[in-house]
């Protein structure tokens, strides 16, 4: 049962999928609101939330930046559901949602100045390639954001570890080898305390 539920985070799917994703826009509020603490957007970037969910992310971004905030999610159900919460840019021109993996993007090069990843990367196949696709989409002097619940130390990741296949469970430091060797120029963390909410964010 757990098995299932997190498969379903991994990629919701069918009627339950969509209940998983509102149980996604609540649950990760906390860390979605550390990580706006976070980050500071000018007014005019042009942001791409990987593995956008229920779009509740996109949704923040599209008031801080006048710009377009595109998403996208290899789930049917979460590209659905985020172009469903944010109709109003969507039809507007301001926001984009495609069906796509993050290891390999239909996306331009150096298309965006800041690209996030909110409790998402513990399912990405072979990190470190994966954020060298990420950087390729990001401007020269661009950001990528990471938001994720647990900074490697969590009491319970060895519990989801050894539940899920395929699941990766990082802590700042690994996250930080990745990103350079990935390419990008500095990496700095953000801990809130108490809490284990890891917001990493790497500058190209």
């Amino acid at each position: 049962m757990v098995g299932e539920k997190i498969t379903q985070c991994m990629k919701p799917h069918g009627e339950e999928g969509l209940e998983t994703i509102e149980n996604m826009n609540e649950n990760h509020r906390e860390i979605s609101e550390f990580a706006f603490e976070c980050i500071d957007v000018n007014g005019d970037e042009r942001i791409l939330d990987i593995g956008c969910g229920g779009g509740v992310n996109i949704e923040k971004f599209l008031k801080l930046t006048s710009n377009n905030v595109d998403g996208l999610d290899y789930s049917e159900v979460s590209v659905a559901s985020s172009i469903k919460q944010n109709k109003d840019a969507v039809d507007n021109g301001r926001c984009t949602v495609i069906q796509a993996d993050v290891s390999d993007m239909p996306i331009e090069d150096e298309r965006y100045d800041l690209a996030t990843a909110f409790e998402t990367i513990y399912f990405w196949p072979e990190i470190q390639e994966t954020f060298k696709e990420v950087s390729r989409v990001i401007k020269p002097n661009g950001r990528f954001m990471i938001a994720q619940g647990t900074d490697g130390n969590h009491p319970d990741d060895e519990k989801w570890l050894a539940t899920v296949e395929g699941m990766s469970v990082y802590t700042s430091p690994e996250l930080e080898r990745y990103l350079l060797d990935a390419g990008f120029k500095s990496v700095e963390s953000y801990v809130k305390e108490n809490d284990y909410i890891l917001v990493v964010i790497a500058q190209k």
